[in-house]
């Protein structure tokens, strides 16, 4: 069986990429990350994936279309938005940052500076929610067969890698805003909890 080509974007930065939790809420990109995702686009026609013709996939929040629509500028194409690629709902998390979130909850505070990602958070998502619909996203991928890039967040990016790659989560780097990563899908990623 040939290996589809893959490839998994985190978008660009925003004014609060990497300083408040970020799930369902709609910042733009800023100055830099408007650049960020030009360079990248760049990057990615430099390495020759316009030849591969691929779909592009984009979470619906605008920091993510924004990349999106960078690279289809870039390599060609349009922007399809795929909802199962929207980051994480953070709950009570959600726009505040890390000591904020300490005070108001300080055991799930505890529990992520330990290095837990299974997640459930108090009023938004589930770790097994977000499993299911990106393991989802994945087979319907696999099943297509066609070269695609996903832009997406952090949370979903590290879902998808750990069930291509068949490690837990919690073994699985984070991309950074604007990296890209190409795995070959070559079938669809076992289903969730069985590793």
């Amino acid at each position: 069986m040939s290996a589809t080509p893959l490839i998994l974007v985190r978008h660009a930065p925003t004014d609060w990429t990497g300083r408040r939790y970020c799930g369902r809420s709609d910042p733009p990109l800023h100055a830099a990350g408007e650049i960020e995702a030009r360079a990248l686009a760049g990057r990615l026609a430099g390495a020759g994936v316009a030849a591969l013709a691929p779909r592009i996939l984009a979470s619906p929040r605008r920091r993510a279309t924004a990349t999106a629509a960078a690279i289809a500028a870039v390599i060609g194409g349009s922007v399809t938005v795929d909802e199962r690629w929207e980051e994480v709902d953070f709950g009570i998390a959600e726009g505040r940052t890390f000591a904020e979130l300490r005070d108001i909850e300080p055991s799930l505070a505890a529990r992520l500076e330990a290095g837990d990602v299974a997640i459930d958070w108090p009023g938004g998502e589930t770790a097994a929610s977000l499993e299911i619909r990106v393991r989802a996203a994945i087979a319907d991928l696999a099943a297509l067969g066609r070269p695609t890039i996903v832009v997406s967040h952090a949370g979903p990016l590290r879902v998808a890698l750990a069930a291509l790659t068949e490690r837990a989560p919690r073994d699985v780097a984070v991309p950074a805003p604007g990296e890209a990563i190409r795995v070959d899908l070559v079938a669809a990623p076992p289903a969730a909890g069985k590793r």
